[in-house]
Parts: structure tokens; C-alpha cells; sequence
């Protein structure tokens, strides 16, 4: 399994997932082995976003919500985005990680679409629909 995670805040990938994609996201985070029941030691590694950026628009922005401070409708600033991080967290809800398209879609296709849920949080494209509930896992 490339993607045993079930924590939006804590990505989980196998080695092969992480060593693809290690180069490109060491800007954005860590990668830490973890060991998983069963499994052989330093099969799997997750990645620790550790960029937090202020891109949010507060004001259209909904407040976090507890007990995980989950941001419910995140509007972002276009201009304060991070585009070249893979993953970021923004002030006040350090537990959610948003991924920028180009990284998501890049594990979609290493990982497979049927093996990794997308929501869409935001978009500049006033087609594009976010999820109802994007952190809600």
C-alpha cells in the first residue's frame, strides 16, 4: 500500500511514493520513517508539512472550528499562496495541511485516483466547486 494514512494532517507514504517525490517536496516538509504494524522497518515515511503561511483571507474566510481547529471555508489571498511548496498549514489551524494542485495531482498519479481521496478546498476558478466539508475526514 503506497498510502496508508488516514490523517489529512499526517501523510503517510511508502518508500517508493517518498523517494519520488523527496526532491520536490523538501522545501515544504520532512520526511520521517515511521513503522507500521507488520510491515518491514523503513517501508513507509510520513511527511511533516512544515510551512506555515498567512494566505488566508480571514474575512471570507470561516473561523477554525474545535476541537481540531478545522478552517471549513478557506478563501485564500492568490498572492500569499505558496505555489512552489507541495503543503502548507496556515496560522490557527496548524493541524489541516493543504496541498497545492500541482503536488496532488502528482501523487494521484503515483499513488493511483482510486487510492487517494482529493477535496478541493479553493480554487481562482469561479467554476471550480469546493468540497462541502474539505477537512472533514
Amino acid at each position: 500500500m503506497d498510502y496508508p494514512s488516514i490523517s489529512a494532517a499526517a501523510p503517510v507514504f511508502s518508500r517508493r511514493i517518498a523517494d519520488r517525490v523527496r526532491e520536490l517536496f523538501a522545501d515544504g516538509g520532512t520526511f520521517v520513517p515511521v513503522d507500521l504494524p507488520g510491515k518491514p522497518e523503513g517501508a513507509y515515511e510520513l511527511y511533516v508539512a512544515e510551512q506555515v503561511v498567512d494566505c488566508l483571507d480571514h474575512e471570507q474566510s470561516s473561523e477554525p472550528r474545535m476541537p481540531l481547529d478545522e478552517i471549513e471555508r478557506a478563501v485564500f489571498r492568490p498572492e500569499a499562496l505558496p505555489l512552489h511548496l507541495p503543503a502548507f498549514r496556515v496560522p490557527g489551524s496548524a493541524w489541516s495541511v493543504h496541498w497545492n494542485g500541482w503536488a496532488a495531482d502528482l501523487l494521484c498519479d503515483l499513488i493511483g485516483r482510486d487510492n487517494l481521496e482529493l477535496r478541493l478546498v479553493w480554487s481562482t476558478d469561479p467554476e471550480a466547486k469546493p468540497h462541502r466539508d474539505p477537512m472533514g475526514f
